[in-house]
């Protein structure tokens, strides 16, 4: 048996899809035939947006610039254009490199619209969510012609429950078609230690209280929410960092944060970390003291599920997927009552009692996903999609 595998763009940097991907497919013993491309949109992102963006807030600057909406309308149209190029080159690329009699897995949504112009017998999706549609209300081009591929999936695989449960709602697609396969964690790598060494890499002491949040900068995330929560954490507990891991994958939704953050003057304790390595996210999740995960709509959402294998507590949303993440073990609320998240905060921090037992659970609750079962379910998937 071999899969051509189909997966996008190439990349670099590990984090959400990438990860699942890659957890899974090292675990099966089969042969993949890799189908990926140079993407345009990547290098242009990676080498020219940063420097096209406006830097219109700094956290230790009082006054910004505001965004001039040309600016804005012309760096959408590139960005448009550059899509539009990297599908016709991803189009021709699958048509050149699947092989007749092999399963043809396209493993993201992002990539369904291949299904309207290249005829892959044999196919499967990943659909991890329809956030973009569902969440976003992206009416674009791609998206309808993702929708629409998604339709002619011979099976979709998905990560939740809740996922299987929109494409269902949204695409009218049978549900005995749908597979799910939970994203996990590795527990050889993600689990509880004292060393906390990792904070001064942001010169930040190591006996230092840290609230962490791991993840993007787009509206869906709500990190103003959070940002608004922790300020009236701080005047509780004035001593108190709060470090952000992650890109902000959302055009002009750092400087908006750096806004916020100006006006709260919390320039000096709201940390940007950036793009973090794989082989440290251990570390960061150990190092802090609680993981505030806010998100409005998740299709799984992997930094809860990494925290409590970590032994960190966990802060979440009562929304979408993540109570089927953690469950018992983690603190689950309206992701947009700042007010609530801020008191919720404080009661992890100070009452060693329910920290405890919100670790215990969360270290119990992580036990529950694990990268074996996972790829086990996709090669089971795989065999019975098998027209070998």
């Amino acid at each position: 048996m071999e899969i051509d595998y189909i997966s996008g763009p190439k990349t670099d940097k590990i984090f959400g899809m990438t990860k699942y991907e890659l957890e899974i497919i090292k675990r099966i013993d089969i042969n993949f035939n890799i189908i990926q491309y140079n993407s345009l949109m990547k290098y242009f992102e990676k080498n020219y947006a940063k420097n096209l963006t406006p830097k219109t807030y700094s956290p230790k600057t009082e006054k910004g610039v505001k965004t001039e909406n040309r600016s804005n309308f012309l760096m959408e149209m590139g960005k448009n254009t550059l899509r539009f190029i990297d599908k016709q080159l991803y189009i021709r690329t699958v048509k050149n490199k699947v092989k007749k009699g092999n399963i043809k897995h396209i493993t993201s949504q992002e990539y369904a619209y291949l299904l309207n112009s290249v005829k892959l017998e044999n196919n499967m999706v990943t659909c991890y969510d329809l956030i973009p549609w569902v969440y976003d209300n992206n009416r674009s081009s791609l998206w309808k012609q993702n929708m629409n591929g998604l339709k002619q999936a011979e099976t979709i695989i998905t990560i939740s429950e809740f996922s299987r449960d929109e494409i269902v709602k949204y695409l009218d697609y049978p549900k005995e078609m749908i597979e799910i396969v939970y994203p996990a964690v590795d527990h050889t790598n993600y689990n509880p230690t004292d060393d906390k060494k990792i904070l001064l890499k942001l010169n930040i002491p190591t006996d230092q209280k840290v609230v962490l949040y791991v993840g993007s900068e787009v509206p869906r995330q709500n990190v103003p929410v959070l940002i608004k929560a922790f300020a009236l954490l701080k005047k509780k507990i004035p001593d108190i960092k709060l470090v952000k891991i992650g890109d902000p994958q959302s055009y002009g939704a750092r400087e908006s944060v750096l806004q916020l953050i100006n006006e709260l003057e919390l320039s000096d304790d709201v940390i940007f970390a950036g793009y973090v390595p794989e082989e440290d996210m251990p570390k960061w999740y150990n190092a802090a003291d609680i993981l505030v995960y806010p998100c409005d709509y998740a299709g799984f959402g992997l930094p809860p599920l990494e925290a409590m294998a970590c032994g960190t507590p966990v802060i979440t949303s009562n929304t979408t997927s993540l109570p089927e993440v953690v469950g018992d073990a983690g603190i689950m609320i309206n992701p947009q009552d700042f007010e609530l998240m801020a008191a919720k905060m404080y009661d992890v921090l100070t009452d060693n009692k329910l920290k405890d037992k919100m670790i215990n659970n969360g270290l119990r609750r992580s036990k529950l996903f694990n990268w074996d079962d996972s790829a086990r379910k996709t090669l089971e998937i795989y065999k019975n999609n098998s027209n070998l």
